[in-house]
This record gives structure tokens, C-alpha cells and sequence, in this order.
């Protein structure tokens, strides 16, 4: 006989501890990759497939609400991917621990050669990422020209008139603006509300008192108007 040679075999665990840190470094590449893509579409503005928010509006406002959803959505997005990331961490500390005890001298060319794979990996899914990024940048400057267009046109009136009461367009337009914006009303019926809250209180007084503080009241108000009006009217 020539001798006998000891062969050592693999065992089943040991396989499966190299494929399981193999696949948390591939989710842990791609988690990174992910957290990048977002980034990027957070700093250009662009809204990825993933997010699917609709609402029925094309005006200004309604497009404004729509980015402050989508940035919202994506700050969501990137924190709960590194929150994936560190438990990907953990994970990939606890592997290389045990199959570094597994595989003794052998781990570093193992690691080397996990190392390797992934990285073609990497590069090619980064490299989709990157056409997913022009196509997304692409749709968004088709889409914008078409809202350029269409918040042109009004949907709805903003103001509806009720009344009998007839606005000219710089009425209106100041209208439109908002319920803190509104039209005063002619000088002269203040004028006329004013004298007639002044003689009601007036009635109230002694009888004796009631002439003196009407003629008082009636010059007061009289110096008033003049001060009032400009220098227009006083011409």
C-alpha cells in the first residue's frame, strides 16, 4: 500500500455560514446603493417609481403639496434605510466572527474572493442606478414644461360674487388674494355711522348738557374730514 492521506471535508455548516455573509455584505452593498440613489433624487427634486402620490389638482399650490409629499416621503425613506444599514452591520460582524473561527487561515482568501464578486456587482447595479437617475431626470423636464403650460389656465373662479354689487378687475384681483384682504367702504358712510353713534349717545345726557356736545362733536368732526382729505380734494 502507498499510504494512507487524510482528506478533511467540508461540512454543511460551514458552507452555510459563508453563504449567509455573503448575502448580508450583497443586501448591505445594496442598502448603501439605495441610500445614495435617494440622496441624489432629494437633491435634483425627482420623484422615484416608488412613490406613487396622485391628487386631482394641476394648479400651483396643488404641484407645491405634491414636492413637499414626495421630499417628505424620501427623508422617510433614507431613514429607515439606515436603520436597515446598522442592523446589516451587526449582522455582518457576527458572521465574520464565526467564520473566521470556522475557517481559521482559509477566511482572508474566502473574504478576498466574496470581496471580488461583490464589487462586479456593485458597480453594475450602481451603474443601473444611474440610468434609472437619467430616465427619472428626463421625465421630470417633459413633465414640467407640460405644468409650465398648464398653470396658465384657471380651473375655478377664486372669487364668487353673490351680491348685486359690481367689482372692477382691481377690486376683484384684490378679492382673490385672500379673506385678509378687503375693499373699504367710502369714507362718507363712515362719516355717517360715526355722527349717528355721536347723537345716540348724546340723547343719553342731561338736556342741559346735549347742545354744547353737539356743536363740540360737530366741529371735531368737521376738522377730521378736512384732515383726511388730500391735497386733491382740498384743490
Amino acid at each position: 500500500m502507498h499510504g494512507t492521506i487524510n482528506i478533511k471535508y467540508i461540512e454543511a455548516k460551514q458552507a452555510k455560514e459563508i453563504y449567509q455573509f455573503k448575502n448580508t455584505k450583497r443586501k448591505l452593498y445594496r442598502t448603501n446603493a439605495a441610500i445614495w440613489y435617494n440622496k441624489i433624487c432629494r437633491q435634483k427634486r425627482l420623484t422615484p417609481s416608488y412613490i406613487n402620490i396622485r391628487i386631482n389638482g394641476k394648479n400651483q399650490r396643488c404641484q407645491k403639496t405634491l414636492g413637499t409629499a414626495t421630499q417628505y416621503h424620501l427623508n422617510q425613506e433614507i431613514k429607515f434605510l439606515y436603520t436597515k444599514k446598522l442592523k446589516l452591520n451587526e449582522w455582518q460582524y457576527k458572521q465574520n466572527l464565526e467564520c473566521a473561527d470556522s475557517w481559521k487561515n482559509l477566511w482572508p482568501i474566502i473574504l478576498q474572493t466574496i470581496d471580488f464578486k461583490l464589487t462586479q456587482e456593485k458597480e453594475t447595479y450602481y451603474n443601473k442606478l444611474n440610468r434609472k437617475l437619467d430616465a427619472l431626470q428626463n421625465k421630470q423636464q417633459d413633465n414640467s414644461r407640460t405644468n409650465k403650460r398648464q398653470l396658465g389656465q384657471q380651473f375655478y373662479t377664486i372669487t364668487v360674487n353673490l351680491t348685486q354689487i359690481k367689482f372692477s378687475k382691481e377690486e376683484i384681483s384684490l378679492l382673490n388674494q385672500g379673506l385678509q384682504h378687503i375693499i373699504e367702504k367710502p369714507l362718507d358712510k363712515y362719516w355717517i355711522d360715526l355722527i349717528m353713534e355721536m347723537e345716540q349717545a348724546i340723547r343719553k345726557l342731561d338736556t342741559k348738557m346735549q347742545d354744547p356736545y353737539r356743536i363740540l362733536a360737530a366741529k371735531k368732526t368737521k376738522t377730521n374730514q378736512n384732515n383726511r382729505k388730500s391735497p386733491q380734494h382740498q384743490s
